[in-house]
C-alpha cells in the first residue's frame, strides 16, 4: 500500500558548489516510498547538513560554520536554540565537536542513513502532515465536537473542535494515522493526555499544505480577488520569505492570482502553495467584507504575544465547514531539537 509522503527541506552550510551538486544528486536517487527531500534555504529547512571541515566551536553553545560558497556568509548558531536535527560531514576540523550524527560525503548509503535518522526525529512532524491532510479531506464531513483518532485500540490523537485543540501521541507512527479510525465522542472526552504533543487545527493544515505535492488551493483563489485578512494563525517563524512577500503585497493592495504572481515574482506552483497555507491559517479571503486593513500585529505575533484575534485557526471563508470551529492560540513547535555534545 502506498501512502503520500511529505516534501522535506534539507538546509546545507559550509559546502563547496561541487559538494552541494553531489548531495543534490544523491537526494534525487532516494528509494521510492521515502519522504521526498529537497535542498532549500538554510533557515527554512526541516533539517541541516553542515560541513565538518568548516565548523568551529567558539564556546560551549556557539557554533560557527565558515562559508562554502562565494555568495555565502559564515553562519553562527546558538546550539541551545537549534530546533531541528543536524548532521556534520566528515572529517571534523574541530576536535571539540562530538555530533550525534555524521555523514560520509562519498557514500550514498551514509546519506540515506542520515536521512532515516532525520525522519525518525521528525516523526511528529510527519504525523502532523498525515493528520493535516485527513483534516482537509474530511472538512465537509466534520461537525463541532470531540474526535478520537485511534489504530488497533491505541489512541493516536485527540481533536477538540470546540476549542480548536489537537493532542498528538509522540510515539505514533505516520502510517498508523493512514490506517486509523475517527470516532466522534461526547464533550466529556475532550481531555488530552499530558504526554501528548499539543498543536492547533491551523498548524496541522499549514504543515500539510506546505509539504504536499497536491494542489489544495480552493479554485476560487485562482479566479477571484484575494484580500489580506489578518496575521496567520501559526508561529511567525514558520513563515518563509515568499509568504512574507505575499503578505506584504496583499496588505498594500488585493490582487488576482495572476496579478500576485507578477507582483511577487513567484512561480505559479509556489504562489498556489503559499496561498493555500495562508488560507488554512485564516490569513487571506476572497470576500471583500472580511478583508483586514493591513498586516497589523506582525511584530507582536513574531514574539509569541499576538492577541487571539490575530490567530486564525482555520479557513474563515463562509463556505468552509471548518470556518465555524473556534480558533486556538497554540503555537507549539513539534520539531525535535538537534543533539550535539562536547568531548
Amino acid at each position: 500500500m502506498s501512502f503520500e509522503q511529505p516534501l522535506l527541506l534539507l538546509g546545507m552550510a559550509g559546502f563547496t558548489p561541487e559538494q552541494r551538486k553531489h548531495l543534490d544528486l544523491l537526494l534525487g536517487q532516494l528509494p521510492k516510498g521515502w519522504p521526498v527531500w529537497h535542498s532549500g534555504a538554510f533557515a527554512e529547512a526541516d533539517a541541516w547538513l553542515v560541513s565538518g571541515e568548516k565548523s568551529r566551536l567558539l564556546s560551549a553553545d556557539t557554533l560557527k560554520i565558515l562559508a562554502g560558497l562565494p555568495t555565502e556568509r559564515a553562519l553562527q548558531l546558538n546550539l541551545e536554540e537549534v530546533d531541528r536535527p543536524i548532521a556534520f560531514s566528515l572529517p571534523l576540523a574541530c576536535r571539540d565537536i562530538d555530533p550525534m550524527c555524521t555523514l560520509d560525503l562519498s557514500s550514498g548509503a551514509s546519506l540515506h542513513k542520515v536521512l532515516q535518522q532525520f525522519e525518525a526525529w521528525l516523526r511528529p512532524l510527519r504525523s502532523q502532515f498525515v493528520l493535516g491532510g485527513q483534516l482537509i479531506e474530511r472538512e465537509s464531513q466534520l461537525l463541532p465536537g470531540i474526535y478520537h483518532v485511534s489504530h488497533k485500540g491505541t489512541l493516536l490523537a485527540v481533536m477538540d473542535f470546540h476549542e480548536g485543540r489537537i493532542g498528538l501521541s509522540p510515539s505514533a507512527d505516520p502510517v498508523d494515522f493512514e490506517l486509523a479510525r475517527w470516532d466522534r465522542r461526547p464533550r466529556e472526552a475532550h481531555d488530552i493526555p499530558g504526554h501528548f504533543l499539543k498543536s492547533s487545527l491551523a498548524q496541522l493544515c499549514w504543515i500539510y499544505a506546505q509539504r504536499t505535492e497536491r494542489d489544495v488551493l480552493p479554485p476560487r483563489y485562482r479566479s477571484k480577488p484575494v484580500y489580506f485578512r489578518h496575521a496567520p494563525g501559526v508561529p511567525m517563524r514558520w513563515l518563509r520569505d515568499s509568504q512574507l512577500v505575499l503578505l506584504r503585497e496583499l496588505s498594500v493592495e488585493p490582487g488576482s492570482f495572476d496579478a500576485l504572481r507578477r507582483r511577487t515574482g513567484l512561480t505559479q506552483a509556489q504562489l498556489a502553495r503559499d496561498l493555500a497555507s495562508l488560507y488554512f491559517a485564516g490569513s487571506v479571503t476572497t470576500t471583500a467584507e472580511k478583508a483586514g486593513t493591513g498586516f497589523a500585529g506582525h511584530e507582536e505575533a513574531s514574539t509569541g504575544q499576538a492577541q487571539n484575534s490575530l490567530m486564525g485557526a482555520l479557513p474563515m471563508d463562509s463556505e468552509s465547514a471548518l470556518a465555524r470551529l473556534p480558533r486556538s492560540p497554540l503555537t507549539v513547535d513539534l520539531t525535535v531539537p538537534a543533539q550535539l555534545g562536547l568531548k
